[in-house]
């Protein structure tokens, strides 16, 4: 019996855990590769579909591979200008798996 009932508090746990994020604020997002447009690299596509460009992306702790998705919390920057233009730039402030 308290094997079943162990069980069914892992699972309850796992459950509850799923599509929840570490950050604040996050929202979904998936890494989009976009080298294929000049000057372009890895970007970030939202749910939503609008691609952003990552200005520290070396400071990620996920590394930035096509397709994988997570949760991002993120600020604009201001004043920033690039050559690929697919995008607005933006800074990550918090990134975790989905």
């Amino acid at each position: 019996m308290k094997k079943i009932i162990g069980l069914i508090l892992i699972a309850t746990t796992l459950l509850c855990a799923c599509g929840k994020s570490d950050c604040k604020d996050a929202v979904p997002a998936k890494f989009k590769d976009m080298t294929g447009l000049d000057g372009c690299g890895m970007m970030v596509e939202l749910s939503n579909g609008k691609r952003v460009e990552i200005s520290n992306i070396n400071e990620l702790t996920i590394p930035p591979i096509d397709g994988v998705k997570v949760w991002i919390s993120y600020h604009e920057l201001e004043n920033m200008v690039s050559i690929c233009m697919a995008g607005e730039i933006v800074k990550i402030d918090c990134i975790s798996e989905r």
